[in-house]
């Protein structure tokens, strides 16, 4: 009778673990969401409002050059 007893109460402290642990990864997904909402704000403010336009095109042709080199590299590996 202890033991059916004592793996009753292991029984329902699992469940409670699992349902804990399930609103546990909500809120951290739900914190990541907001990270990642807040950071991408404060990088538009910094795009917009801090650099000038030069700068803006300099970090678009940087953009576009990394860009052409993955290309080529990808091209370069097929056909090897």
């Amino acid at each position: 009778m202890k033991q059916v007893l004592f793996y009753f109460v292991i029984l329902i402290a699992i469940i409670g673990l699992v349902l804990n642990l399930d609103a546990f990864i909500f809120s951290f997904v739900r914190m990541a969401i907001s990270f990642i909402i807040f950071a991408g704000i404060i990088y538009a403010i910094y795009y917009f409002f801090f650099l000038t336009e030069d700068q803006r095109k300099y970090k678009r042709a940087q953009r576009k050059y990394k860009r052409a080199q993955r290309k080529y590299k990808r091209q370069n590996r097929k056909r090897k």
